[in-house]
């Protein structure tokens, strides 16, 4: 009777020990305040890895999918404009919000972002994609790139070599050196980190960054731009831009017209076919029920 009575002590303290302690709420990044209500209304969630969950805004529909990741320092609005452009050219477009700094327990793991957008945009079906983005986004995308599905291309806006804090470690140049999809690196001339911690970077020069990373890929074209634009500011020059989508066009080319309407066909015959084979069973079910 005493072990019986010590058991049901034991099994009430759990039981009141669980009912006290409160739930850990999942990590979450919410949707930046730019986003336009109309937007906010079709977001959607996913969940990186490491259990933090991602908002996002998909446009577009189909198997050529891109992936769009903003930096540190920007909004996800600041991409909106070339995610629109990219949907309007037949691509099936991701762009999210990358992990709040604020989630420092769960590392800043910035390619467990971009991993979890890939697979995303893998089940809604895409079937080829093209990574871009700016900055931290850039690093990530070639940190991560060997493990992106279906990877077709990459364009990486002012990249950082390597990203390194106590609560990241990305290696763009180990990355992309890894892979060999074509790749589009960009920066400006004279664009330098002027103030802020710089601890996290080798060089304050993001040209040089730029030339490295390019550099250690085995299929890249490099583009030095006059100025000082970084990021998503360097999409802001529409032949930049234009060079951008065609160079998504190129690596991933969307389906054309006639393959859209050749995949609603095959998918209509397949369908006509399942109803076939079902009416044929029934059939064959109720005149074998008859016959006995």
């Amino acid at each position: 009777m005493a072990l019986r009575s010590v058991l049901g002590a034991v099994v009430v303290a759990a039981f009141t020990l669980v009912s006290v302690v409160p739930v850990v709420a999942q990590p979450k990044t919410e949707l930046h305040k730019c986003v336009p209500a109309d937007l906010r209304e079709d977001a959607i969630t996913f969940k990186t890895e490491d259990g933090v969950e991602l908002p996002g805004l998909v446009f577009g529909s189909g198997s050529s999918g891109v992936l769009l990741a903003h930096t540190q320092t920007e909004f996800i609005c600041d991409w909106l404009p070339l995610a629109r452009q990219l949907a309007e050219d037949g691509h099936q477009v991701l762009v999210y919000e990358m992990r709040t700094l604020l989630l420092r327990e769960n590392r800043n793991r910035y390619d467990l972002d971009v991993l979890a957008a890939a697979a995303e945009l893998d089940s809604r079906g895409a079937s080829s994609i093209v990574a871009g983005g700016g900055g931290t986004g850039a690093t990530a995308i070639a940190t991560a790139a060997g493990k992106i599905p279906g990877l077709k291309g990459m364009f990486l806006l002012t990249p950082f070599k390597a990203f390194q804090t106590s609560s990241s470690d990305l290696d763009a140049v180990g990355g992309i050196g890894a892979v060999e999809v074509p790749s589009l690196v960009v920066a400006a001339q004279d664009d330098v980190i002027e103030s802020g911690d710089t601890s996290y970077v080798e060089d304050t020069r993001l040209a040089d960054h730029a030339r490295a990373v390019a550099g250690a890929a085995s299929n890249a074209k490099l583009e030095i731009v006059p100025g000082k634009a970084h990021f998503a500011e360097l999409i802001d020059d529409a032949a930049l831009s234009e060079k951008v989508r065609a160079f998504v066009r190129e690596t991933s080319p969307p389906p054309t017209f006639l393959e859209r309407w050749l995949m609603l066909i095959v998918g209509g015959v397949v369908l006509l076919l399942l109803f076939v084979v079902a009416v044929v069973v029934v059939l064959r079910r109720r005149a074998h029920s008859s016959v006995k």
